[in-house]
């Protein structure tokens, strides 16, 4: 497949968000991005709300599952490649004790469990591991996942185990020198095995922050991003189609003739003389959250 950049589609018609949320899924998926990256967070903060040990196997059950569904769901309104944060470079710097041993334990057991091999077999899903060279107790992980999923064809599932940002830039500039490959595609497909077109959205989660270690950098296009404030995998259509609404039809503002584009700002005056900043939260007890955001005149909107 090409490693071409693809910026958010534009539609000849554009529905209203009432029409997209009950529109049948054939629809959505026509403007549905080609590769998104996944970031989650507050999975022991879901469980604590439930009324689950974070260290049970109850904890660790219902996070799977609810992984999983989530997943399922992403990959059911279009999404062709989907890069699936499991671990982040910080975890490695973690102190709490075992911690890094039960990450490792559960993330193996996550993907290449008998029901996670089962369901990727069902759903036809391809399935591979990337970012281990921080991480060489899931390097048989890897090769297990490409064994087990070789032959089926439908999505691609790209879990992803950050590792401490100088490893992954030594490790591509030497396969980059090895190989003397002089362009992004080439070296995309030497890492990963083929050429993944760039991701073109992505929906993190809690802070609205981007770490070197979330985000392949190679497999960076132009990126719209998102944070909810969902804990752990919680994700619903409702939330999921607003997001695919907005990347679709209301990021895309670029025009090629200008021509009174600046002037129209008149008409919206208000929305500009005391704007909001993006990004500002306040502390809830340890969590950060984002303080509300005083809403636009219903004029203006």
């Amino acid at each position: 497949m090409e490693a071409t950049s693809t910026s958010a589609p534009r539609a000849v018609a554009q529905p209203s968000l009432a029409e997209f949320l009950a529109a049948p899924l054939e629809e959505v998926r026509k403007v549905a991005p080609v590769t998104m990256i996944l970031g989650t967070g507050g999975t022991r903060r879901r469980a604590v709300l439930a009324g689950l040990s974070t260290q049970g196997e109850d904890y660790a059950q219902c996070t799977r599952e609810q992984m999983m569904a989530c997943y399922e769901l992403i990959f059911q309104h279009g999404v062709q490649h989907l890069v699936a944060l499991m671990l982040v470079s910080s975890h490695n710097d973690e102190t709490t004790p075992g911690y890094r041993e039960k990450l490792v334990e559960w993330t193996a057991w996550a993907v290449v469990g008998a029901e996670a091999l089962a369901m990727y077999t069902r759903l036809n899903w391809r399935v591979r591991l990337i970012g281990v060279e921080s991480w060489p107790e899931l390097m048989p992980v890897a090769a297990q996942l490409i064994k087990a999923t070789e032959t089926h064809t439908g999505p691609t599932l790209w879990y992803s185990v950050a590792s401490r940002p100088e490893r992954t830039w030594s490790r591509m500039l030497q396969v980059a020198v090895e190989r003397k490959i002089t362009s992004r595609t080439a070296l995309i497909d030497a890492l990963y095995g083929e050429a993944i077109p760039p991701a073109t959205l992505y929906l993190g989660a809690g802070k609205p922050q981007v770490e070197e270690s979330q985000i392949p950098p190679l497999l960076t296009g132009k990126l719209e991003c998102y944070w909810r404030q969902h804990l752990g995998y919680d994700l619903d259509a409702v939330t999921l189609r607003k997001i695919l609404y907005d990347y679709a039809y209301l990021r895309p503002t670029w025009q090629a003739d200008k021509t009174g584009r600046a002037e129209q700002v008149t008409a919206y005056a208000q929305a500009w003389q005391d704007p909001p900043v993006i990004g500002m939260g306040r502390r809830l007890g340890p969590f950060w959250y984002p303080a509300p955001i005083a809403s636009i005149s219903e004029e203006i909107d």
